[in-house]
């Protein structure tokens, strides 16, 4: 926790400018402004101007404020700055290769279809081609399309090339509306024609005998995509703003199992993110989302609380926050710099010179070593959840922290070559330095000179960051201290952290009610007075 320097440290004036308490009506118009994001309307100021006790007529106005659903928007706003809530495309890659829909290029009508490469060249035998533009009105016994037309050409998959017609579909997006769609797209069959054992849900399947499903449900169009980016970059601070609108303790919106969904972001986690027993290299893509309720695509408004299961850890276990941050480091950095109010900092004496031997582990290399002995057991708290911006929870049946996994003995100098899976997740030959290698080869990454404290993080997951009363109290601190500098418009100085102590044990007795503490900061005399 870093506090400024006042100007009064740094100049020493002899004497302190006069402060006077702030008008009711100027107030009355400050308070709106830091609650509500606006000015108070003109029947606001009349309601106050007209009372014969303004000063109470305000403070029932504030009160009144601290219920209103501009406040909890304001604050889901200002936590999700925290956050840094964004999934823009140079952030995240939130959809499956395999998902895009758009319309047939060069028709006269709107045609959906799977633009990505692999389903087309399985369905139609190259990229260049699409559905015709006609109605298809012939399927085999199975139900599946008999092409309309089919050509010779040594450009085409296998010698030969294939078009199919459209077909009428009732898009999720859309409901009680008819739309076009190409008729191999909009297969719904449960498991594929060329590999009958693979999952037509799998988000990585691409097999001529898999569509888009039952309503188009596993693909999603442009409007689509960001109404899911920006259901999931909201997901989060939705939490913060549920927990804290309920009064329920602060602490809830990092450990609980509850989130809140729109239509969007619920339709991702069921069918877009992965569905059924998603695999890649054999390793599903579970995220312990429990039973996700059927909502509305359409539902773009309305946010339920959805349980999830019990891996989850409040805003830090959403799709919008471990797809943000797409390392374990990544995540604790932000987690400590917004939530501990304690940033990684090189010293302030810069690095040393480079070793000429450094050690691997950056916990004990020198220069390094101040900030990882930190960062490293921190960042442990995320270890089960996949990294490098995909979604999903790698329980015990999955990833052995402590057990070598002879598939991922691999790389360089090993005569096998390393899965995908097991060079993001595994220390291989070639993610590697040699000397990790011959002493953590085949283990996960994570575990590479963990601590036993560490490898405990590792099972707690990201809830044990606030389990101890030290961290609660660096968190309620930290949130008392962003707060009170949001609500003064400037940051606190070094000789305000006494009042700074008494605040925060203020609302650590409160019971975390993180209003309480808002209200609070707006009747303390920094707030009330002009200086």
């Amino acid at each position: 926790m870093t506090l400024t320097p006042s100007a009064a440290e740094a100049g020493s004036p002899l004497e302190c400018a006069p402060s006077y308490e702030i008008d009711p009506l100027r107030l009355l118009r400050q308070v709106s402004l830091d609650l509500q994001g606006r000015p108070p309307t003109y029947a606001e100021l009349e309601l106050v101007r007209s009372a014969g006790d303004r000063r109470a007529a305000v403070e029932d106005a504030i009160l009144y404020m601290l219920l209103s659903d501009e406040y909890h928007a304001n604050l889901r706003a200002y936590h999700r700055r925290l956050l840094w809530g964004s999934l823009s495309d140079s952030i995240a890659r939130v959809f499956p290769n395999t998902s895009t829909l758009r319309t047939v290029p060069s028709v006269a009508s709107s045609i959906w279809t799977n633009t990505q490469n692999g389903p087309r060249v399985r369905y139609r035998g190259r990229l260049d081609l699409y559905c015709l533009d006609q109605e298809q009105t012939e399927f085999d016994a199975d139900g599946r399309p008999i092409p309309i037309t089919t050509f010779a050409d040594p450009s085409c998959t296998g010698g030969t090339c294939q078009q199919e017609g459209w077909i009428w579909v009732e898009p999720y997006w859309a409901p009680g509306e008819q739309v076009k769609a190409c008729a191999y797209d909009a297969q719904d069959y449960e498991y594929g024609l060329e590999n009958p054992d693979k999952l037509c849900s799998d988000r990585l399947t691409i097999d001529a005998g898999c569509g888009c499903g039952a309503d188009l449900r596993y693909c999603v169009n442009n409007d689509g995509k960001e109404l899911i980016r920006e259901a999931l970059a909201d997901e989060s601070a939705r939490i913060f703003e549920s927990v804290i609108r309920s009064g329920q303790s602060y602490l809830e919106a990092f450990r609980s199992d509850t989130s809140m969904m729109n239509g969007p972001a619920a339709h991702y986690y069921k069918w877009i993110r992965a569905a059924g027993t998603t695999v890649a290299s054999d390793i599903a893509f579970e995220a312990d989302m429990g039973d996700l309720p059927d909502i509305p695509f359409t539902e773009v408004d309305t946010w339920t609380p959805v349980t999830r299961g019990s891996a989850h850890a409040g805003a830090f276990t959403t799709a919008g926050f471990l797809m943000r941050f797409a390392s374990f480091r990544a995540r604790a950095n932000r987690f400590y710099t917004a939530f501990y109010c304690d940033p990684f900092v090189p010293s302030v004496d810069g690095l040393p010179a480079e070793e000429e031997d450094p050690s691997p582990n950056l916990r004990e290399r020198d220069g390094c070593s101040g900030c990882h002995e930190i960062l490293e057991p921190a960042a442990a708290h995320f270890a089960r959840w996949r990294i490098n911006s995909a979604y999903g929870y790698l329980g015990t049946d999955l990833l052995d922290l402590q057990v070598v996994s002879e598939d991922c003995l691999c790389g360089a100098g090993t005569g096998k070559n390393c899965s995908a899976y097991c060079s993001k997740y595994y220390v291989t030959a070639d993610n590697s330095d040699e000397e990790t290698y011959a002493i953590y080869g085949g283990l996960p990454l994570t575990s590479a000179y963990a601590s036993p404290v560490e490898l405990q993080n590792s099972e707690d997951g990201p809830a044990a960051l606030v389990d101890e009363p030290a961290e609660q109290y660096a968190v309620a601190q930290c949130a008392v201290k962003t707060m009170a500098e949001q609500l003064l418009h400037r940051q606190l100085e070094s000789t305000e952290l006494d009042w700074l102590d008494e605040r925060t044990a203020e609302f650590v007795a409160s019971g975390y009610d993180f209003t309480t503490m808002v209200a609070d900061l707006l009747a303390d005399e920094r707030y009330r007075q002009v200086h």
